[in-house]
């Protein structure tokens, strides 16, 4: 018993100090994003403002960020952003979450297999499953930290702890505005497992009213639009479910009249058949097993499933980490009962052979730059200390407002006002860019051909991003304030002061060789040049 302990702890500090290299070696090379990461960096650094979670970024325009998604969480980060401003806190948070849920999984899994040993190969299975790593190689998302209450809660229904299954569940209402839904769902568990009614029912009413009070009250007071900013049908890739209803209640009653035609969409027209089979094949199927378990995994798995964009369906993003934890301990059950049911195959050979697909996926699909693995990010560098220019940019900033590079716009977001380059030129104070790629995959060259691009750090075409400087240089709107190779600062012009034509002939040269090291095509260059000739500011 001690030694299964031994290896635990000891595989969980391990993998969470691969998290922590993740994360921080994400954004310290420039990796991390202005609408993720920044987002939240923005929100904590204005409530600590008398900017109650400020964000000015993803409809740039000043919003509540509860208008967007509901993240009373992030209040958390408040004082430890008083004691220091880093956002480097919320890799920690994510990373620890992610981590530390393996320990409820282990106990639960132990107790599922009567066998400590085999508790120990699914808490593996689960820290290395494919959806796991690679969420935690994005940006933090506060989705993250609801994954140890999950474990949590399905340790809970196993063991009857109504305390338990009541600490896990009320956190998980303060992360994000789907799991009140979660939560009821638990409430059916745990009817489904223990068969006590009245907890069941009052979890299952706990569940909806936070569901309806939020998606239906709280939300709506908060958005700009009226309702979920994600129901809206004209804001590009946020507009995720305006496709099924303009409200919620469009929405159930187009889910109630027209069930069949939204699946086949779901699941045939946007493949979401092959979501569903990378979820189920590192656990070779076997949550299909013991489907009750999966009753809380419903709510993400169907906005995933019914989203307009496609990320959320994508193994490398973040937004199925929460049925991680469901569906290993779901593999777990249907592992008993098929090695019940098959006498030929023991448990501990399904065990067995879970780990090893888990592992394997794990590996082959890794965000992680081994032999043979996906590397799916291919950072172009790993630095272990932070670089000091951003601060020292920051400082000299002040709260001016900045419009930022994409990928560099997280170093800056501490600030009242900041938008994504090229936006709102003709209002900011200042321009911040950082003219390096962050990434080795230069190809595709449009923003939305993959998120892991140049051109999707950029949000916008490498021709146009280059093009756009030598606009700026040529222009008398703005003149550079720091140039530092890679970093280019440009200040609104505040009298008549102009740039040094030797800084001005420095950035071009740097220009020319990005030209070359990005590829960029000629022709592109040239026509991005003359579009933005016609709509330089000044």
């Amino acid at each position: 018993m001690l030694r299964c302990h031994r290896w635990i702890w000891a595989t969980i500090s391990l993998h969470f100090l691969l998290l922590m290299f993740l994360g921080l070696t994400r954004h310290w090379g420039y990796l991390t994003s202005i609408n993720d990461l920044g987002v939240f960096d923005q929100a904590v650094w204005g409530t600590l403002h008398g900017q109650f979670l400020l964000n000015t970024t993803q409809l740039d325009q000043p919003i509540n960020w509860l208008s967007f998604h509901f993240h009373p969480v992030l209040l958390l980060f408040v004082p430890l952003y008083a004691m220091a401003p880093w956002p480097e806190w919320f890799t920690l948070a994510q990373a620890l979450a992610l981590s530390i849920a393996a320990w409820p999984i282990f106990l639960l899994a132990s107790r599922v297999c009567r066998s400590e040993t085999a508790g120990l190969l699914w808490a593996i299975a689960y820290l290395f499953n494919p959806f796991l790593l690679n969420a935690a190689a994005w940006d933090f998302h506060p989705v993250a930290l609801a994954v140890p209450f999950i474990a949590l809660a399905l340790l809970a229904v196993e063991n009857e702890n109504k305390r338990m299954m009541l600490l896990s569940c009320i956190p998980l209402l303060f992360i994000q505005e789907q799991l009140g839904l979660t939560v009821a769902a638990f409430g059916l568990l745990w009817w489904l497992r223990n068969r006590q009614w009245k907890f069941a029912l009052a979890v299952v009413l706990l569940g909806t009213a936070h569901a309806a009070l939020v998606l239906g009250v709280f939300m709506p007071a908060f958005s700009p639009t009226g309702s979920h900013v994600m129901l809206a049908g004209d804001l590009g890739q946020l507009s995720r479910y305006g496709w099924l209803g303009k409200s919620l209640g469009d929405i159930a009653a187009n889910l109630l009249h027209h069930p069949w035609q939204i699946f086949q969409q779901a699941i045939f027209g946007w493949r979401g058949w092959s979501y569903l089979v990378l979820l189920l094949l590192p656990l070779l199927g076997l949550p299909l097993a013991a489907t009750a378990y999966l009753l809380p995994a419903l709510p993400d798995l169907g906005a995933n499933l019914l989203s307009a964009n496609p990320m959320p369906t994508s193994m490398v993003a973040y937004h199925s980490v929460t049925l991680v934890p469901l569906f290993t301990v779901a593999a777990a059950y249907g592992a008993r009962h098929v090695s019940m049911g098959w006498n030929w195959l023991s448990v501990k050979q399904v065990n067995g052979l879970v780990l090893v697909a888990s592992l394997g996926m794990g590996y082959a699909l890794s965000p992680l730059p081994v032999p043979g693995a996906l590397n799916f990010w291919e950072p172009s560098r790993f630095p272990v200390v932070s670089d000091p220019l951003p601060d020292a940019i920051r400082a000299a900033l002040g709260n001016v407002s900045v419009s930022a590079q994409g990928n560099i716009g997280a170093h800056l977001s501490q600030r009242s006002r900041i938008y994504a380059y090229p936006k709102k030129l003709d209002e900011v104070g200042a321009i911040v860019l950082w003219l390096e790629s962050p990434t080795n995959r230069l190809i595709p060259t449009e923003p939305g051909g993959n998120f892991a691009s140049l051109a999707s750090h950029l949000q916008m075409h490498p021709a146009d991003y280059l093009a756009s400087i030598e606009c700026l240089l040529s222009g008398k709107e703005y003149h550079v304030l720091v140039w530092q190779d890679p970093w280019l600062v440009l200040e609104r012009e505040p009298l008549a002061s102009t740039t040094d034509p030797f800084v001005a002939a420095s950035i071009r040269q740097k220009i020319q060789r990005l030209r070359a090291a990005w590829q960029v095509d000629a022709g592109e260059y040239l026509d991005a040049a003359k579009r933005c000739e016609k709509s330089s500011p000044g």
